[in-house]
């Protein structure tokens, strides 16, 4: 797939906004990394490519306006700098027919669709919040990419800026703003925010590892879903979710590729992503604007004696420990004594596995007016040796009735990992994206 850029410009705020904007507490507690989503558009019959363009950049400048921390610069681990600020915004053209690369679609090739494909790296002072790039395919469809940085944004913020960026280029007069209060407010900054009293664990060298690492997507539909939902039910008469199913069958599979008694006597940790609008009582909404996340930790010590449902138990109860009164505690000044707390769960030199679900956040709704994407792509690893861990996001499929795991595995583990029964008969490995 050869991918030409045929032009670069800045889209600024449609009208003046402030100057600076300034982290919260969990904004500061975040690695200053990019990560990038891409929305793939099939074509239209009547595909005006140049109108489209137009639109795009004429609703991004009027949404920059409500979400202008994106139009900015880093300036510290503090603030970002939006004076004069503005998104780089790139067009290129993708040479191939979008419809036939969805049939096997070459996952490392989709970060030649990003304007910045240094989403591993960390920012430094100046770098831009956001970038964008619009991919123009030969038979008319689009893919259109966003690279943000994880200071400014979650999933769920990123989320909502596309979808109140949609609603402007339909001009339904939807207005989609992000509440910028709920964040500082709730959970003020740090004047001295270092290492130590971040989020991520302060050393990771422990659970990382310099190798080459391997991205495949694991797709899980509606009907292997709900056999693991039943494997994992515990006895209970209340099935587990979806996200922890499929979680504690990736973390089984995982532990299995460890025969070696050295290996076996470390404890095995699954990291997990827990969105607190969701868990606070009452719940903060989608549009409460950066990072309002947390961390917890699932634990296993006896791989070989561990079946789905203690796993899937495990992980239940790991996200669980994040509940309104954690997140009551957190906005009570808490946060030292939760984050000594969380660092507890992540024992130093454990097999570590994080699992993150951008799930129901409503990213197959996104319609800029010519439909709604037919695929969603995520972050890829690239051919260089990067220090990393093993780890996977979940996405939903393309109906909202399956999960698709983007994995991320050292290139060492992945043909074991392939090879695994349960694997075989419970997984599409990198299947083709259905277009119609």
């Amino acid at each position: 797939m050869e991918v030409k850029i045929i032009s670069k410009e800045v889209v600024k705020p449609s009208s003046p906004t402030p100057d600076i904007y300034k982290f919260s507490l969990l904004d500061q507690s975040n690695p200053p990394t990019l990560y990038p989503i891409i929305l793939y558009f099939l074509p239209e019959a009547d595909s005006g490519l140049t109108q489209k363009i137009n639109i795009l950049k004429e609703s991004l400048s009027q949404n920059l306006t409500r979400f202008y921390p994106f139009a900015g610069r880093v300036k510290d681990r503090h603030s970002v700098d939006c004076k004069d600020g503005g998104i780089p915004f790139s067009i290129a053209e993708v040479r191939g027919n979008l419809e036939d690369f969805l049939i096997k679609p070459n996952l490392k090739m989709t970060m030649k669709l990003l304007q910045n494909d240094n989403s591993r790296q960390e920012q430094k002072p100046g770098d831009h919040v956001c970038e964008i790039q619009v991919n123009r395919f030969e038979c008319g469809g689009l893919a259109v990419s966003v690279v943000i940085s994880h200071c400014v944004a979650d999933a769920v913020t990123l989320c909502t800026f596309l979808r109140s960026w949609a609603a402007a280029a339909r001009s339904t007069g939807e207005e989609i703003s992000p509440d910028f209060n709920i964040g500082k407010n709730v959970f003020p900054p740090l004047d001295v925010m270092d290492r130590e009293t971040m989020l991520f664990p302060s050393d990771m060298s422990p659970y990382l590892r310099l190798t080459k690492y391997v991205t495949k997507r694991y797709v899980f539909d509606t009907s292997i879903i709900a056999k693991l939902k039943e494997r994992a039910r515990s006895g209970s008469s209340v099935l587990p979710s979806s996200v922890v199913a499929v979680s504690a069958f990736i973390w089984k599979v995982y532990m299995n590729l460890f025969t070696e008694k050295s290996d076996l006597e470390k404890p095995f940790t699954q990291m997990q992503v827990v969105n607190l609008r969701r868990t606070a009582v009452p719940a903060l909404p989608d549009e409460s604007f950066g990072n309002m996340y947390w961390l917890t930790a699932a634990q296993c010590t006896s791989p070989a004696d561990s079946n789905l449902e203690d796993l899937a138990g495990e992980v239940k109860r790991a996200i669980k420990k994040i509940d309104s009164g954690f997140v009551q505690a957190l906005m009570d000044g808490g946060y030292h004594q939760k984050l000594e707390e969380t660092k507890k769960g992540f024992p130093r030199g454990s097999h570590l596995m994080g699992i993150s679900s951008w799930c129901r956040f409503g990213w197959y709704d996104i319609d800029f007016g010519w439909g709604k994407p037919v695929w969603i792509s995520l972050s890829v690893c690239g051919d260089s040796e990067t220090v990393a861990a093993n780890g996977a996001t979940f996405m939903d499929t393309r109906f909202n009735d399956g999960i698709e795991a983007w994995m991320t595995l050292a290139q060492d583990y992945v043909a074991s990992f392939e090879e695994n029964e349960d694997i075989k008969n419970y997984v599409l490995i990198d299947p083709p994206v259905p277009c119609r």
